[in-house]
């Protein structure tokens, strides 16, 4: 599977190399292997964003539990073992690691690393609250300090000539997002409460500059399929809201649900915007989104009690079930054939 993973990256680079040695080091063989390693966690943060959509099912309409358990095992997983490979190619080495987080076209991705671990913690919280509580100080101050270091390098002019896309929203909006469900769920309300006041301040300062680039400067082909992104703060945030006031859905609620709709609206018009030629795995950029944006509407759904909720909910379910599958079985299929290529050059 590995030397299926190391010809799958798509990145977003600067048009030219005016971004100094973080875009050099990506060049050399261990900066390649690591960037591959992080932007493959797209795979694990999907299948955890599948699993918590798995999870809200199962409070809402009683659908297994086990499903939920079994993707978030899975996520698990892919995350030691990808984190492992990035260790292992120079990703413990303090200037490797900050020569990746600045490097312009993907030092967001870093940000994957926490953000599953959250992920996770707030789903298995159930099994032993208090642990959970110091899994999330761990990966919530992990998130903090990436997003932070992040923000401070880009403000500073660390961006160069890189093309701002969504993507750059996931550290310093999704983040404080999801921070602050998972704190609502190891039942720490004020934590939960000052990440999402962060994620509101950054989606409203930074979404606006990222929109504004867009609309004045578009995105190149392989930065579009980032704007399916655009989902995720609207999603997350009204996760975080909707988990903070019990699975009730008030003014609030109703207006996080209004966005994520709209947004749902323009991404459908990107669509032909975004498509790529053949299948990759950077088609995993599309999965957290999906996900994200059903779990949300199945919460809402629930809490608003729209009448066919039920039906509705499990349309959710089976729509973006239906393209992880479609997702999981492209990729098996992508693995293979790349597996069967190195092997036909290992014998030439």
């Amino acid at each position: 599977m590995q030397s299926a993973v190391l010809d799958a990256p798509v990145t977003v680079t600067p048009p030219d190399d005016s971004s100094g040695p973080a875009h050099a080091a990506a060049g050399d063989g261990g900066g390649a292997r690591r960037a591959t390693h992080i932007a493959m966690m797209s795979v694990s943060l999907g299948t955890a964003g599948l699993g918590g959509l798995w999870q809200s099912a199962s409070a809402t309409v009683a659908a297994p539990i086990g499903v939920s358990d079994a993707l978030f095992v899975v996520s698990g997983l892919l995350w030691v073992v990808l984190l492992a490979q990035y260790v292992r190619h120079g990703g413990a080495r303090r200037r490797n690691v900050l020569e990746d987080l600045h490097h312009p076209g993907q030092g967001f991705a870093l940000a994957y690393v926490p953000i599953i671990g959250m992920l996770a913690t707030g789903h298995f919280a159930r099994f032993g609250v208090d642990g959970a509580r110091w899994f999330y100080a761990l990966f919530a101050l992990a998130s903090a300090v990436l997003a932070a270091r992040l923000l401070a390098h880009w403000v500073t002019g660390g961006l160069g000539s890189a093309p701002l896309h969504p993507g750059y929203l996931l550290p310093v909006v999704s983040g404080p997002f999801i921070a602050s469900t998972t704190g609502t769920a190891v039942a720490l309300p004020h934590a939960a409460s000052a990440a999402f006041a962060v994620g509101v301040l950054y989606w409203l300062a930074f979404g606006t500059v990222v929109l504004g680039r867009l609309v004045a400067d578009g995105l190149p082909a392989p930065a579009r399929p980032t704007l399916t992104v655009l989902t995720i703060p609207p999603a997350v945030g009204g996760l975080a809201w909707t988990a903070a006031h019990g699975g009730r859905v008030d003014a609030v609620g109703y207006g996080f649900a209004g966005l994520v709709l709209f947004t749902v609206l323009i991404v459908l018009f990107l669509v032909p915007h975004v498509r790529q030629k053949g299948f990759h795995t950077g088609y995993w950029v599309f999965s957290f989104p999906a996900a994200a944006t059903g779990n949300f509407l199945v919460r809402w759904l629930h809490g608003a009690a729209v009448p066919g909720w039920q039906g509705l909910t499990w349309l959710v379910i089976v729509l973006v079930g239906g393209a992880f599958l479609v997702l999981y079985a492209a990729t098996v299929r992508y693995a293979v054939r790349a597996v069967g290529r190195h092997r036909a050059v290992a014998g030439a």
